[in-house]
């Protein structure tokens, strides 16, 4: 289920609990039928705490999508 809209934030977490390094792991969307967010996760780091954070998406990520 591909989405064409331009995503809202972008979801990213450590790479470990232990690591400075952050990695993108999806993206939400403004939900399509009320308040709230979609949010899809693409990929999930090695020893994760199930922590993740959203933030808006940077200029090179906007001309990506």
């Amino acid at each position: 289920m591909a989405d064409k809209r331009k995503p809202v934030y972008i979801a990213r977490a450590k790479e470990n609990p232990d690591s400075d390094r952050w990695m993108t792991i999806g993206a939400c969307w403004d939900f399509k039928d009320g308040e709230g967010y979609a949010v899809r996760l693409n990929a999930l780091p090695t020893n994760w705490d199930g922590s993740f954070i959203l933030v808006e998406p940077l200029k090179d990520e906007d001309n990506k999508k």
